[in-house]
């Protein structure tokens, strides 16, 4: 199973904006770079509520515009060799999306990897046909 190294997040205020950067390696094991096998890779903000303030819920806040790898096309990472590939994910969005919850606002990345299946299985049903 893939491994994903220390995840590092910055944010720097300016204005109305915020600079978010998001660093992180990730390492395919023997068996991934053997078998060729595909992860899915998503890093997201999230607003941490871990329930030390009584205001907080202990779930986690989606952060709006949070995601920080592409939705439209997908990333994903297929393991060549044993070195660790490096990430850098660097997005700008309104600081008023960091705003999670009362008071301090605590926020987090994280970064996930799915495995995929190399090859889909599919199989249609039979056909209905009408007017509907």
């Amino acid at each position: 199973m893939a491994t994903i190294g220390p995840v590092t997040l910055s944010i720097v205020t300016n204005v109305a904006n915020a600079d978010i950067t998001c660093t992180y390696s990730l390492t395919g094991s023997a068996f991934d770079i053997a078998s060729g096998q595909p992860y899915r890779e998503v890093c997201i903000l999230r607003g941490d509520d871990t329930g030390i303030v009584p205001a907080e819920d202990n779930v986690d806040d989606a952060i709006p515009n949070g995601l920080l790898t592409p939705l439209i096309f997908p990333t994903t990472v297929v393991f060549a060799n044993a070195l660790p590939i490096n990430r850098v994910r660097v997005k700008t969005i309104a600081k008023a999306d960091l705003n999670e919850d009362v008071g301090l606002d605590e926020i987090r990345a994280l970064v996930t990897l799915t495995p995929v299946p190399a090859t889909a299985t599919q199989r249609e049903s039979n056909q209905v046909t009408g007017t509907f």
